[in-house]
């Protein structure tokens, strides 16, 4: 079976079941979250440093898939507890630098693989620090990705003024707007983020709410926390 192929009825039927896509087919039609429904979709949420990246393949679902084996130094946990040393893997392999030779195909600049590159997948690079949403493992607790795929993949900044700022591919879109759209909650179960009226929440919910662009990083954290225990979870934690 042709590794492509493979690939795609995985994420077709992956997909699907978790309600990400409108159309399976339509890769750009990827169900918007916002902040509340991502916190409480995610399965671990934490703070890190990525420290290696590993491309290889894997069997999973009897057939050969390519794999990106990341490992991340965590310096905080939000949800979940963690080791202080995380490893896990995506499906895919990241983009690469072009080298403007024939042949190569690019996105955005940068060159693809067009049996190993995943549309959507979050990549990262290794010595940058980064706030993630993932989902639970599956395929056999093969895998994981962030919620929303690059909507649940922060990437922290830091400014000439020493500010760490957050912002994810899309520019944090949607984060405080976005209707609920049933993945993992119904709208009658938000008790922060209410797209359809005001907040009525927290101050700090609702300063960070009315920001355009990245996100002050303790600000952005401490919201997040905010929304765990709105629904019952406890602190995240590193295990010692």
């Amino acid at each position: 079976m042709k590794r492509p192929g493979v690939i795609g009825s995985i994420l077709a039927a992956t997909f699907a079941l978790g309600g990400l896509f409108h159309d399976v087919d339509a890769h750009h039609a990827v169900l918007r979250f916002n902040l509340e429904e991502m916190t409480t979709t995610a399965d671990r949420i934490f703070l890190g440093r990525c420290i290696s990246a590993d491309e290889t393949d894997e069997m999973i679902a009897q057939g050969m898939l390519p794999i990106t084996r990341y490992t991340f130094e965590v310096e905080r946990v939000i949800k979940g507890r963690l080791a202080r040393r995380v490893t896990f893997q995506q499906l895919g392999h990241p983009s690469h630098r072009a080298l403007g030779k024939g042949g190569e195909v690019t996105m955005h600049g940068q060159s693809i693989k067009p049996d190993t590159f995943i549309h959507g997948m979050s990549e990262y690079k290794i010595g940058e620090r980064f706030i993630l949403f993932l989902i639970p493992d599956y395929l056999g607790g093969k895998v994981t990705y962030p919620v929303g795929l690059y909507q649940g993949a922060f990437t922290v900044s830091q400014m000439p003024s020493g500010q760490s700022l957050v912002r994810n591919s899309i520019n944090n879109l949607g984060l405080f707007t976005a209707a609920y759209n049933g993945t993992s909650m119904k709208r009658s179960e938000a008790r922060l983020i209410f797209p359809d009226q005001s907040t009525g929440a927290s101050p700090e919910l609702e300063e960070l709410a009315r920001k355009r662009g990245p996100l002050p990083l303790e600000q952005f954290i401490s919201v997040v926390e905010q929304i765990h225990a709105a629904h019952g979870g406890q602190k995240g934690a590193i295990a010692q």
